[in-house]
């Protein structure tokens, strides 16, 4: 925790805190949520008087064919990199601010990625031709081109949405599960929402056994996730690296996109985060040092994003070559030389008041960075895309290109379907990790208990309807019992139920990693060969012809199909090992040994045994000192 007073908080109150955020809302909640609508039915409305009437009523026009769409799906792609680079990247840095804010990152990025993906359609204008790009035998056996930086871009989205929702969902099943408790208590067990959390739950428990299969795989998530916060926007950036026209072909282009794409997405996670910690009171938890790491963070992808705005002026100087030159003089001198010098100044010069801690502290400034470089990101999306095109090799070829009414419509209407979705989110869901919380307030040491005892993968022991359960408040009892137990009785089947991972239980119970790795590995190996047999399938169907190379042969772009179907099974197939092995499915029915409290703030040892050796188990706990004894029969 970010100081003294988070880390004194109790598990009780961390569950008050973030439960109590999704209590019925207010009616000015409601009302926001009725402009957002409003908002969107404009969005969509506008959509369908553009595919009636045709592209026409769109700014884009020869020489200009990509304009402000486009520009958008660049910039709502880069606006979900901070979610995976939040959860994956620094949860495999044990980076402990990331706490705070990794939820609403984890939000951030699907339904920014859900907005991105709309405007490819849009764009298209007849919006039901995508299919076409689906690899499938169509009626002209016509398959996709796997050598096209276009449809490796539907590889790529696709696969990162995919697995975004998985880990963001797989993160989430923990606290679910206490959500599902406490709606139980509160509002009875048959209403809508503790029907939707028991089924969303999947029957979690906290059972040692589950953790022990949760806890790989959400580490195998992360590692599997970590590479598409690079490769992503990397094969974006390629739209436009791989053509030939000044301002686009540029190899600085994929590290610069990347860069560009968390410094937008950090400035998103404040613009979201320090309106959403103020209105549902989680100042005890999300603290002004939250926000501050954060700013650190952005600070790094300013000066990486500085250097690129310093750089592609300097190459097209020092290349010497004449078309690049006249493009950037064009640019930084012409019509759209103000969107130039605003764009810098909202994405360098601004941002760089974060060297100064007063600076990083002042959340009101920090709230206002953000928005000032959410607007300073879309200009430099807007400038790449239609900025090239207008200015190309041949002065009777240049043109202008400027947004129209339906476009920007259509522009305003995708930030308010955001906006409605991360609303609705923020009040029918967790939105801070409850369990990790509570992970970081706890300090426990490791501690070995002697030989393993038996295996129980498959929660055999939790799902026994006889045995003695001991219930403690501290984790540290709850080791000390365990240990206690362990040296001291012949009985061995026994069972932890946690609110939190504990680490040391599956060393202390001497489970193993589980197969769960295996599920992974094979995922991945499917994935791989699955992604070079369908890159090259298509193209011996197609036949065409790269490089003068047979078609089979181009195996270094068919590299990116394999990479994107490796981590797609992968993730998949992690997911489905986590739950045949952790048995959890919708709507999972709860062992008859577990207490509501297990999600909350207690933590139960359970010996399993016969009826006649009731007395001897209830023996054993009694010597550990629990806060309450239950015989279970």
């Amino acid at each position: 925790m970010a100081d003294t007073e988070a880390a004194n908080l109790t598990y009780a109150q961390i569950d008050d805190d973030v439960l109590g955020a999704m209590k019925k809302p207010p009616a000015a909640y409601f009302a926001f949520l009725a402009v957002l609508a409003t908002g969107v039915g404009v969005f969509f409305i506008t959509w369908q008087y553009q595919i009636q009437v045709g592209m026409g009523v769109a700014g884009v026009s020869h020489p200009v064919g990509w304009g402000a769409y486009i520009g958008n799906f660049v910039f709502w792609v880069g606006i979900a990199h901070s979610g995976t680079f939040i959860s994956a990247i620094l949860h495999l840095l044990r980076s402990k601010w990331r706490d705070a804010v990794s939820r609403a990152s984890e939000a951030m990025t699907i339904f920014a990625v859900m907005t991105a993906g709309l405007f490819p359609l849009i764009h298209l204008g007849r919006f039901w031709t995508f299919y076409y790009i689906l690899p499938y035998p169509s009626q002209r056996q016509i398959w996709p081109d796997f050598l096209s930086p276009l449809v490796l871009d539907v590889l790529a989205i696709t696969t990162y949405l995919i697995v975004s929702m998985i880990f963001f969902y797989v993160g989430m099943i923990p606290d679910l599960a206490s959500a599902r408790d406490r709606i139980a208590a509160t509002s009875g067990a048959n209403h809508w929402r503790a029907r939707l959390y028991r089924i969303m739950a999947l029957g979690w428990c906290g059972a040692a056994s589950q953790w022990n299969h949760y806890g790989r795989a959400y580490l195998y998530f992360a590692a599997l996730a970590t590479p598409l916060v690079i490769s992503v926007h990397s094969v974006v950036s390629w739209d436009f690296a791989v053509g030939i026209l000044p301002g686009w072909h540029e190899t600085i282009f994929p590290p610069y996109f990347v860069a560009g794409a968390i410094h937008s997405g950090l400035a998103m996670v404040l613009t979201l985060m320090i309106p959403l910690r103020r209105l549902l009171r989680l100042g005890r938890l999300v603290k002004v040092e939250h926000f501050e790491s954060v700013a650190k963070t952005m600070i790094v992808t300013t000066l990486i994003v500085g250097y690129a705005y310093v750089i592609e002026p300097f190459i097209a100087w020092y290349g010497g070559n004449v078309f690049e030159k006249q493009w950037f003089w064009w640019v930084s001198t012409g019509e759209r030389a103000p969107l130039y010098y605003l764009m810098i100044a909202l994405n360098v010069l601004a941002p760089l008041t974060l060297v100064f801690r007063a600076a990083r502290r002042n959340v009101l400034w920090l709230f206002i960075l953000s928005l000032l470089v959410n607007a300073g990101m879309w200009i430099e999306r807007y400038q790449i895309i239609s900025a090239a095109t207008a200015h190309d090799f041949l002065p009777h070829n240049w043109g202008w290109y400027s947004m129209t009414w339906v476009e920007i419509a259509i522009t305003a209407g995708a930030f308010t379907l955001f906006l409605l979705f991360f609303t609705a989110f923020a009040k029918l869901l967790p939105v801070l990790p409850m369990t990790e919380l509570k992970e970081s307030v706890g300090h426990h040491k490791d501690r070995a208990l002697g030989q393993p005892l038996p295996r129980d993968p498959g929660g055999r022991i939790a799902a026994s309807a006889c045995g003695v359960m001991a219930v403690f408040s501290r984790p540290d009892a709850l080791l000390e019992a365990l240990k206690h137990v362990r040296r001291n009785s012949t009985l061995k089947e026994l069972e932890v139920f946690s609110p939190l991972k504990l680490g040391e239980l599956s060393h202390a119970l001497g489970l193993p990693h589980g197969p769960v790795r295996f599920w992974t590995l094979a995922g991945a190996l499917l994935g791989l060969g699955g992604g070079f047999a369908l890159a090259m399938g298509s193209a011996a169907v197609n036949n065409l012809i790269a490089g003068g190379k047979p078609p089979v042969m181009s195996i270094v772009p068919y590299c990116v199909v394999a990479f994107e179907g490796m981590i797609l099974l992968g993730a998949i197939f992690n997911l489905l090992g986590m739950l045949f092995h952790a048995r959890l499915k919708p709507g999972g029915r709860l062992p008859q040994v577990y207490d509501a409290r297990f999600s909350r703030d207690r933590f139960g040892l359970f010996i399993a045994c016969e009826l006649e050796r009731i007395n001897q188990a209830r023996s054993d706990l009694a010597a550990t000192a629990p806060e309450e004894l239950h015989v279970i029969r």
